[in-house]
């Protein structure tokens, strides 16, 4: 094949499905799990011969142009086989391939838009390609290997142009992000130069579904129960401040958006640095805003736009008078103003990277970002979610209480920040034996001050009936909130 090459996966089938012309087969052999791409016409040194031909034609020809469409260069190819004389039956599959390696990401193509993935990770050359996939696990080998530098930066070249980010020698370590047709979001970080890796080019992509992740899949993976999630809604909907946190790739993020799509009829404003928030068209009464920062290749550009960061967009957001002010990701001092927000009564959802809450607080109240420690009482619900072996598990959910404030309260953990008393008070927690997350409303402050266990107890049925019905659409999911808050409760046999 064009600059890679197709090894065999050991191992008995135990799954398969299509991405973007081609076949993901999934083998397993001993617990272990590989990642097969199965073209639709095997490929031989012919092929990959008349292939280069009619791509060299085209090139030569300048046939390629921006914004081709697929039909317009499948005609392209079937002119430029008749060129270079490729035999007739070999058309089919050098027309198959010419088109991959024509048009969009080449070879890589059905690996790119397989919506199962999580993370495509390239090491170099003469090496696996391996993935993350939502179902079968993390750090899975695959049976594409690039073989040649050149032509895993040709493709990778191609994301960089669209988005007018330099790949070079001079710049070799960028990042970037695209939307592909089918709507999914592709986030690549590229170390492309020898001068910077040792088996260069290394290449880590992120994907993110084209539509969110909704309850029901939460739910039926385990991932958090329906009764931790009602409390969270109803904490939302109450407008207390919550902080999710996690290390790298535990799923923060998806954990924030699954929680946002309870409260279609609330104004949510938000921040962030790139756009993996995905909310359906029935959200209408929304502000998504996304940075625009300045970046060492663009100071010395001519008309080079100014630098908006997650700061700016915060202060503007709580100018537009949201219910909820939401930042995707908090690293800086974008918190201050995320703080104030919730201090003069907006609600407040952000990630944040950290471990546990305690590691949260150091680092929010460390020089680097510098809140005081009594600005850290605008933090009401702390929620830590780890990837583990089996999948992403909500581990711990709990209340963060000024015990200045609230002097009576118990908690299970106090925390001396600087002088400043605060408690943690669990309220959920993950149970490794029945591989649930456990909940106990009784011990929550924020639900008899803001809530109603009975309330949370009817969304929490509510939840676990759409999942039992397979409500996995996003759109059909927020429209059943709806009809909840409405009080249209479905009855459900």
């Amino acid at each position: 094949m064009i600059g890679f090459t197709l090894t065999a996966c050991p191992g008995k089938l135990v799954g398969e499905y299509s991405s973007e012309g081609a076949r993901i087969q999934i083998f397993e052999e001993g617990g272990t799990h590989c990642y097969s791409v199965q073209f639709s016409f095997p490929f031989n040194e012919r092929i990959g011969e008349y292939t280069f031909k009619v791509i060299e034609y085209l090139a030569t020809h300048q046939f390629v142009r921006p914004n081709v469409t697929r039909e317009e260069m499948a005609k392209l190819i079937e002119h430029a086989m008749g060129e270079v004389e490729v035999p007739r039956n070999l058309r089919a599959a050098v027309k198959y391939y010419a088109q991959l390696e024509a048009s969009e990401y080449s070879l890589l193509t059905p690996l790119l838009y397989d919506t199962m993935l999580e993370n495509i990770n390239i090491n170099g050359v003469d090496t696996p390609i391996y993935v993350d996939h939502r179902k079968y696990g993390y750090n899975i080998r695959t049976n594409v290997v690039p073989t040649s530098r050149d032509a895993v930066l040709r493709i990778i070249g191609r994301v960089y142009a669209v988005t007018g980010r330099p790949l070079n020698e001079q710049y070799p370590i960028q990042d970037t992000f695209i939307l592909l047709s089918n709507g999914a979001l592709l986030r690549f970080a590229t170390a492309a130069s020898s001068r910077v890796a040792r088996n260069a080019p290394y290449v880590s992509i992120r994907i993110q579904p084209p539509k969110p992740v909704t309850p029901t899949e939460m739910v039926t993976s385990r991932t958090i129960s329906p009764l931790a999630l009602a409390y969270l809604w109803q904490m939302v909907e109450a407008h207390r401040s919550i902080a999710i946190i996690g290390a790298t790739g535990s799923g923060k993020t998806t954990l924030l958006n699954t929680l946002l799509l309870l409260i279609p009829y609330k104004r949510l404003g938000i921040a962030e640095e790139t756009p993996e928030i995905r909310l359906p068209p029935s959200f209408e009464n929304v502000i998504q805003l996304y940075t625009s920062p300045m970046y060492e290749y663009m100071r010395e550009m001519r008309g080079s736009e100014t630098a908006i960061y997650l700061i700016d967009l915060v202060k503007y957001l709580l100018r537009a008078r949201p219910d909820i002010v939401v930042i995707g990701e908090s690293r800086g001092r974008e918190i201050h103003e995320l703080i104030q927000g919730i201090l003069t009564g907006h609600g407040g959802a952000t990630t944040f990277h950290a471990e546990s809450p305690r590691e949260m607080f150091l680092r929010l109240t460390g020089e680097a970002i510098g809140v005081s420690p009594e600005q850290l009482s605008a933090f009401n619900i702390i929620a830590t979610i780890k990837r583990l072996e089996h999948g992403r598990r909500v581990v711990d959910i709990s209340e963060f209480v000024w015990l200045e404030m609230f002097p009576d309260v118990r908690p299970d953990e106090e925390v001396d920040i600087r002088g400043e008393r605060y408690g943690l008070v669990r309220v959920a927690w993950w149970d490794p034996k029945k591989d649930e997350v456990v909940v106990d409303l009784g011990r929550s402050l924020w639900v008899k001050r803001y809530g109603s266990v009975e309330d949370i107890r009817v969304r929490a049925e509510y939840l676990h009936d759409l999942t039992r019905l397979s409500v996995f659409d996003a759109d059909e999911y927020v429209s059943a909130v709806k009809r909840f808050k409405s009080g249209l409760v479905e009855v459900f046999v």
